[in-house]
């Protein structure tokens, strides 16, 4: 593990240690610290804190844009390639699981919203209630390339807002064996409020979508070290 130096978030002070083979890219922890493997696929931190719920979550590294297929239907991290769609549940895990990764459990993604409103970076209202203007909300079901809009990013993660649907490893409280697709790029009939990243939604996990797609997280078995300021 390589440890960079330390960064401040909302009055404390964390040590952020990059996993072995990633090196540092840009930005803070309180404007999404990206890392860099060296096939070029990119993560930002999500530091440690309450999510949605109030649970406590130890921080991860989440893939930075949508999970597209790259040679040999690798899953990458990267900008400008077309989100991994038609891709059921069940396959989308064992894609994550082969980077040595994993889907984004109901926890971690109650964590990501948070942090957003936490900082700044998005309102309340645009990540609960209505997303607009934050991401792609085409009608088209045909998704926008990774990356491609600067003004889709929020705290140096892309497309979060809008464009496709997202895997969760959550299971539907209503169906068996259903799992939930948080997000979404549509818009209510009749309404302009846009799907913002907490909508909630659930597939069967093995029917494939083309507007359904899935981001990984890195666990971080090391503990932050934190120290108030």
């Amino acid at each position: 593990m390589n440890k960079e130096m330390s960064a401040t978030y909302s009055d404390v002070r964390f040590d952020v240690t990059i996993p072995e083979g990633f090196s540092y890219k840009e930005g803070t922890i309180d404007t999404g610290y990206v890392i860099k493997d060296i096939d070029g696929n990119e993560y930002v931190r999500i530091p440690s804190g309450y999510n949605t719920e109030g649970t406590y979550v130890r921080g991860f590294w989440l893939s930075r844009y949508e999970i597209s297929e790259g040679k040999d239907k690798n899953p990458q991290s990267k900008a400008n390639e077309t989100p991994w769609v038609d891709i059921n549940y069940y396959e989308a895990l064992a894609a994550a699981e082969s980077m040595g990764a994993y889907l984004i459990s109901k926890e971690e993604y109650g964590r990501i919203c948070m942090w957003l409103v936490e900082t700044g970076a998005a309102t309340f209202e645009q990540v609960y209630v209505n997303g607009k203007d934050l991401g792609n909300y085409s009608r088209s079901s045909i998704l926008a390339k990774t990356g491609s809009n600067p003004n889709w990013v929020c705290n140096n993660i892309y497309d979060f807002f809008g464009n496709g649907y997202t895997w969760t490893t959550e299971k539907s409280e209503l169906y068996d064996h259903h799992r939930v697709i948080k997000g979404g790029h549509g818009m209510e009939f009749g309404s302009e409020r846009c799907y913002p990243p907490s909508n909630r939604c659930w597939e069967k996990p093995n029917i494939c979508r083309s507007n359904i797609t899935f981001r990984i997280v890195i666990h971080d078995n090391s503990e932050e070290t934190v120290e108030k300021v």
